[in-house]
């Protein structure tokens, strides 16, 4: 698929699958001899700035995979190590080197895979790179000060499920502010005949709620003692014929809380 802003024309059924030795011979060695190539549909950019899901937007030419050519860097200024942090994670290498050329390699090619995060405990995703560059090559430093380790190497972009698919915990940054402008509420029961279920339960009870029942069970209390001596039922005839209760009224002692039916404290489960 061409991308819009591009000017080339293809013939119908036109496919971009060049094979290793072409990408190296075709395309790499005349990109870096700075000679003219046939169809310009290889994008250059450097590509360690980006995430690999936002590279295909930026390919002139692809659909499943995408091609660029792309500047590489040292680690270190005095190290032949190159540089594999990019966007917002890094590429690691897997597997051995493959030589491309015969008899002479006139290529090596990398396998590389894109992990999110920071190195060691980056999260591995399922974007894989082929990176192609020059066998025999003078990478010394040329430079004072420059980190630069090759003008170009030709790099293959592809997702091994066959999709455009982003990491996990960016997905999770795009959703969460949607979750966070939701208001999420649960049914709160509440026993205002038993306010010790209100005030020793587990449950997060918002303020105003707290507020409502801390009213509604001061109200309720209200009504209870003033309205006590209106009750038909004389709780001390009730139990006048126990023993210990006689013996106490009969010894001028106070009532005792405990034994208060007013004031009876329910266990707390």
């Amino acid at each position: 698929m061409l991308k819009a802003g591009a000017d080339l024309q293809f013939p119908p059924g036109f496919r971009f699958h060049p094979t290793d030795e072409e990408l190296v011979l075709m395309y790499l060695c005349r990109k870096c001899a700075s000679q003219p190539i046939a169809a310009p549909i290889i994008t250059e950019l450097d590509l360690y700035r980006y995430d690999p899901w936002d590279l295909p937007d930026m390919a002139l030419y692809g659909e499943k995979e995408w091609y660029f050519f792309s500047p590489r860097d040292r680690k270190y200024p005095n190290g032949s190590r190159p540089n594999r942090a990019a966007g917002n994670g890094y590429w690691k290498a897997t597997g051995a080197d493959k030589p491309i050329g015969r008899p002479k390699p006139v290529g090596i090619k990398k396998a590389l895979v894109f992990y999110s995060g920071k190195p060691p405990r980056g999260e591995k995703t399922n974007w894989i790179m082929h990176e192609y560059r020059l066998a025999e090559v003078d990478r010394s430093v040329r430079k004072k000060n420059s980190l630069r380790l090759d003008d170009w190497v030709l790099c293959r972009i592809y997702n091994k499920k066959g999709v455009i698919e982003k990491r996990r915990s960016v997905i999770e940054e795009e959703i969460k502010p949607v979750i966070d402008t939701c208001t999420l509420t649960a049914p709160v029961t509440m026993n205002f005949d038993r306010p010790e279920l209100i005030a020793g339960s587990e449950q997060v009870v918002s303020p105003e709620f707290t507020c409502e029942a801390e009213s509604e069970t001061s109200r309720w209390s209200n009504v209870r003692l003033s309205n006590a001596h209106e009750f038909p039922f004389n709780y001390v005839d009730a139990i006048a014929d126990n023993e210990i209760v006689s013996r106490l009224l009969g010894g001028n002692q106070m009532w005792p809380t405990a034994l208060d039916p007013l004031v009876v404290r329910q266990k707390t489960f």
